[in-house]
């Protein structure tokens, strides 16, 4: 038993020592994943998050606490807000995932020793963006409260004992929009969706010309179809109809069993999951026309899937990414689709606020199809590589 083990094993092992393709899959592929995805979060924290002011004091203490959270490196004051209407226009068009309100007579309260307090709005959808919000606003807070104010106070000409019993003067109260209850299931469960719908779609219309193929077939779906346009287009039809129709399924499940709250239009979920699908298929069919085998089209298919999720901006947020994994994200399709999905569904966001995305997405299925079809037509429509087809 023991020699027939060491053949095994022999065997194995020369086989893996050729196969290069192999080596680089069990060797490279682990250090290239934990490379990227240690470098998502080489940043370990959420900084410079977008935050607008919504300013109804304008006094000279009102912009010591706007200037306060501006030189945190934790906020980006990037938005003056008029009202709070213009404030949900913001966060639901992303131009901000936080506000701070200070209310009138802020100053004047202040000195009269009764307090005041400053609103801080954070956009909860995001669980991380709603966590690094909460953290940094009460500790900048704290902070005004015990050194800078006691400063300002004793400037306007109260005695030392009397401003160190203001040490809080300033308080803060908390106002977590679009998930206030911090649910996980909202923050996490329509993400993961998207993703395992985009891993079996590319998964299975990846090896669907190469089957062909192997199973000896091609042949007569090139005398059937003479068009590489009506090959790439009817293998994916079927593909979308049913992962259509199954995301579909996968929402109605969120809404009716899980109880996430759609407050959005779902009609701009179904604009953005046809276009989304059309471009992972369109990748999909690129990817069987190029690979020669069905097995390196699933090992090609899974490098772009497995990585989409946690770089698609859904949990870890865009801009807490360095440069590299910002590239990264920009080129996979499940970036402008998903986080869409979870701001359609708890911001009611409208159309402008998606369009972009859904242009990108539209864009890049038209290109991926239209190289599939070239692919298709200069690797199986070829005059000499259906003589050589033939021949074979």
């Amino acid at each position: 038993m023991a020699s027939q083990f060491l053949y095994v094993f022999q065997r194995e092992w020369r086989y893996m020592l050729k196969n290069k393709r192999l080596l680089l899959i069990l060797i490279g592929i682990p250090i290239l994943y934990i490379t990227l995805f240690g470098t998502l979060y080489s940043e370990h924290i959420v900084n410079h998050i977008s935050l607008g002011v919504l300013d109804m004091d304008k006094t000279a203490l009102s912009r010591t606490v706007i200037q306060a959270f501006s030189d945190s490196d934790r906020f980006d004051y990037t938005t003056e807000l008029t009202s709070q209407k213009d404030m949900e226009n913001a966060m639901r068009e992303g131009k901000i995932f936080a506000a701070i309100v200070i209310p009138p007579d802020f100053e004047k309260d202040i000195k009269r020793g009764i307090g005041s307090q400053v609103m801080v709005v954070a956009n909860g959808a995001n669980m991380i963006i709603g966590n690094a919000v909460t953290l940094s606003a009460s500790e900048i807070v704290q902070t005004l409260s015990a050194g800078m104010l006691i400063k300002k106070m004793e400037a306007t000409g109260l005695s030392e004992s009397a401003a160190s019993a203001l040490i809080q003067p300033i308080s803060y109260r908390l106002r977590l929009w679009y998930n206030p209850t911090f649910n996980y299931n909202n923050f996490l469960l329509l993400g993961l969706m998207t993703t395992v719908i985009q891993q079996v779609a590319l998964l299975y219309i990846a090896v669907s010309i190469i089957r062909e193929k192997e199973q000896d077939t091609l042949g007569e779906l090139k005398e059937n179809c003479k068009s590489p346009f009506v090959i790439a287009a009817g293998k994916m039809l079927p593909y979308f109809i049913v992962n259509f129709l199954t995301l579909n399924i996968l929402l109605l499940e969120a809404i009716f069993v899980f109880k996430i709250p759609l407050y959005g239009n779902y009609m701009y979920i179904l604009l953005l999951t046809a276009a989304f699908l059309i471009c992972i298929l369109s990748l999909g069919i690129l990817l069987s026309s190029i690979c020669r085998t069905e097995l390196e089209a699933t090992q090609i298919s899974m490098l772009v899937a497995v990585p989409s999720f946690l770089f698609s901006g859904y949990t870890w947020p865009l801009m807490a990414m360095p440069l590299v994994a910002k590239i990264v994200a920009r080129l996979l399709p499940l970036t402008y689709y998903s986080d869409n999905v979870r701001k359609i569904f708890l911001m009611d966001v409208e159309f402008k606020t998606i369009l972009p995305d859904l242009m990108v997405l539209t864009g890049a299925a038209i290109v991926l199809f239209s190289l599939a079809v070239f692919v298709i037509k200069k690797k199986y429509f070829d005059k000499r590589e259906a003589t050589a087809d033939a021949q074979s």
